[in-house]
């Protein structure tokens, strides 16, 4: 028996594969969700200035098959030039340096790849469910990436009024399975954490077996409303050290002024009511949860755990 998850995968499965059946119904989908200009907003022929159609369009694969596919024609009797659906949504194109698209991938195959990658399937498994080559795959998954990566880089800040920021660092470390037996580092074998361990001679060591190896530490955020459990965002950044000086810059700059953040009573955090915050504090060593102002950082603190 499937599980809801599995179901829930094979109905977005089910329903993707009717959506690619044909190059015009994933057109009719793109642009349904905005990712093609809709026809009203195509931009007209670059050379004459006439109105651009969708029409269908033939054409020979290597294997010698024929494929249909979606395309603009200029309604101009005398240009009828053809332009590409997707040239204004470069995404789903490679760009010669005349401005063609060559991309081999219809429409349904891009998406197809898209698909498998928000499931994060390894790309061998997507190459094989697909019949695509294994570097159209990875290169597929490295422009989706890079979507993630120009959609964080135009992030808005965190918080504002009424809301609240939980912020915790964390040192993440190789743990022992059920405290026993050597602490290795991440993924490495224990003869490659111990050989790591040994390079570092004034290294201290608090545990009655084995050597202490330190991991990165991480500096977490999230975003939740006042009085309320729900989270709206969480960030998570690998820093060298947790001190003020590399903290207060992120704080400054993920955190919108007037939000209240919530910490523990690390010093690095002091002086943030200065940076025009409002800072509430929790003493870890007498409660969690603060009995009076019941300030907390268990959110932040499990987002933590369940990220490592």
């Amino acid at each position: 028996m499937l599980d809801n998850d599995q179901l829930n995968i094979v109905m977005l499965a089910n329903e993707l594969y009717s959506i690619i059946a044909t190059d015009e119904s994933a057109v009719t989908f793109l642009k349904v969700h905005e990712l093609l200009p809709m026809e009203s907003e195509e931009l007209p022929c670059e050379r004459c200035g006439c109105e651009m159609r969708q029409v269908v369009r033939s054409k020979r694969l290597r294997d010698g098959s024929m494929r249909e596919y979606q395309t603009l024609r200029c309604t101009g009797s005398r240009c009828q030039t053809y332009r590409s659906i997707r040239q204004q949504n470069p995404f789903f194109s490679y760009v010669n340096l005349n401005g063609h698209c060559h991309s081999n991938l219809s429409l349904g195959q891009i998406l197809e790849i898209c698909y498998y990658w928000c499931l994060d399937l390894p790309q061998v498994s997507v190459a094989a469910l697909t019949g695509r080559c294994a570097q159209a795959v990875c290169d597929w998954y490295n422009l989706c990436r890079d979507v993630c990566v120009k959609l964080f880089e135009g992030r808005d800040q965190l918080g504002g009024e009424g809301e609240v920021v939980e912020i915790d660092e964390c040192l993440l470390r190789g743990k022992r399975k059920a405290n026993r037996g050597r602490l290795l580092l991440g993924d490495l074998k224990h003869t490659e954490a111990e050989e790591d361990s040994q390079e570092t001679d004034n290294v201290e060591s608090r545990r009655n077996y084995g050597r202490r190896i330190e991991g990165p530490w991480v500096f977490g955020l999230c975003s939740r409303r006042r009085n309320s459990g729900e989270v709206l965002e969480r960030r998570f950044f690998v820093v060298e050290r947790r001190d003020r000086a590399t903290l207060i810059p992120i704080i400054l700059r993920e955190v919108a002024r007037g939000t209240t953040i919530r910490s523990d009573e690390w010093g690095a955090y002091r002086g943030l009511e200065s940076l025009g915050f409002r800072h509430e504090t929790v003493n870890h060593q007498h409660f969690f949860i603060d009995p009076d102002t019941h300030c907390n950082t268990q959110t932040i603190e499990c987002l933590g755990h369940t990220s490592r």
